[in-house]
């Protein structure tokens, strides 16, 4: 995988036709669709540098009925389908319907970026296509799909390019990079990835418990940080000296909330009974002013009465994405449909470029493939992929929100 934009995104490199061509795409458990940028996009084309499909130039690709309109809140992609041989790693499945994106929403890509492999389950394909994982998952030793993702805290926004991501195992985990057992923890629903998150608190400090269907928290790789509740978060901010809501610093920042920047607070999470802690790093999104820093928590009130998504008992209140994700290690389990999580090795993350080549075994050593990240650059772009905006001037990183939040507009809860 590839860490871009100083842990903004993540992407796996895939290819697609014969002879196959490699498409650096997010790999997005918050989605179920996989498409790539066509070459008649003309905006793909003029502002990002990535692979464009192109349908002739592939003697096993076809065209399939129906059109491509896969929708994010802030943006769609629009194009038509196909089906072809998509590689990942060692793993290939043939006749996979794809979408080739002839329009995407300004911005959407950038960089080295060519689209998105969606790994959630297949109630949320907007094209109706079984997701790519599950077809390829016949192949796989375990119904498991493991990250263990890199941080690059350390690189400062505006110079930040592409690092090593970390490691994307199919078919079972990497024992070498985590220690103890995982702890699973059963699916809410077999939808989005949620499970239940019982507390949330400050190390040594205060913790709020949580109940009901605000304990559901959709864990998602194609976020950047963590969505909830607002009346949570406004309790959770209270404890922390000096916080206060965004728009006191700046009008636009509306479901933000804004912490003194020489801030250490380390973050703690609660699932299936365990507690796993934040670097204090992790809760700092980018910088606002000279003394304030964005939270890595901001509100996403879903389940209220002005949401476009229906109350519902399985509804995620918590979208919880990498800020959160690179303190562990993270399966996502198809049967039983659970997520896991483990400790990670001590001081993995000082290691990062050895995760340079995802590769993937499983609990018994069998190799399960290589991921190779991407390559190239993506530039800063002060705008979610998902359901809000984002736009402050000044040194605030680009960040991804890309899966759940715009496909739950999408999927009308089936």
């Amino acid at each position: 995988m590839t860490n871009q934009q100083s842990d903004t995104s993540y992407l796996g490199a895939i290819q697609i036709g014969t002879p196959p061509k490699t498409f650096n795409v997010v790999l997005d458990t918050g989605s179920a669709d996989l498409w790539v940028a066509g070459n008649t996009c003309t905006v793909c084309a003029s502002q990002a540098s990535g692979q464009l499909f192109d349908e002739n130039a592939s003697s096993t690709f076809n065209s399939v009925a129906g059109t491509l309109n896969v929708r994010y809140g802030s943006g769609q992609a629009v194009g038509e389908l196909g089906s072809d041989n998509v590689q990942l790693g060692q793993f290939q499945v043939s006749g996979q319907t794809f979408g080739i994106a002839t329009r995407v929403t300004s911005n959407f890509l950038s960089g080295n970026l060519s689209g998105l492999m969606g790994l959630g389950f297949e109630s949320l394909a907007s094209t109706g296509a079984t997701p790519w994982w599950i077809r390829a998952s016949t192949a796989w030793t375990a119904p498991q799909m493991s990250f263990y993702f890199t941080r690059f805290r350390n690189i400062q926004a505006g110079n930040a390019g592409d690092e090593p991501g970390g490691q994307f195992t199919m078919g079972g985990t990497n024992s070498s990079l985590y220690d103890g057992q995982i702890n699973f923890v059963n699916l809410v629903r077999a939808q989005y990835w949620t499970i239940p998150m019982t507390t949330l608190g400050i190390s040594g400090g205060a913790s709020i418990t949580l109940s009901g269907s605000e304990q559901n928290a959709a864990i998602d790789t194609g976020t950047t940080l963590i969505g909830g509740p607002s009346d949570i978060l406004d309790q959770f901010y209270s404890t922390i000296p000096g916080a206060a809501r965004g728009t006191q610093v700046d009008p636009s920042l509306t479901d933000y909330y804004v912490i003194p920047c020489d801030a250490n607070v380390q973050v703690t999470l609660t699932f299936g009974g365990q507690t796993y802690t934040m670097t204090a790093s992790d809760l700092i999104a980018g910088t606002v002013s000279r003394s304030y820093c964005l939270g890595a928590f901001f509100t996403l009130d879903l389940s209220g009465g002005s949401s476009p998504i229906p109350t519902s008992s399985s509804v995620p209140s918590w979208v919880v994405g990498s800020a959160f994700l690179k303190n562990v290690y993270t399966v996502f389990q198809s049967n039983p449909a659970a997520v896991g999580f483990a400790s990670l090795k001590d001081n993995i993350q000082e290691f990062a470029p050895i995760g340079l080549a995802g590769f993937s075994i499983d609990e018994s050593g069998n190799t399960n493939g290589t991921i190779i990240g991407a390559a190239g650059m993506r530039r800063p772009v002060p705008s979610f992929a998902g359901l809000f905006s984002l736009k402050v001037e000044g040194t605030v990183q680009s960040m991804a929100l890309l899966g759940v939040l715009g496909s739950m507009i999408a999927a009308l809860w089936m």
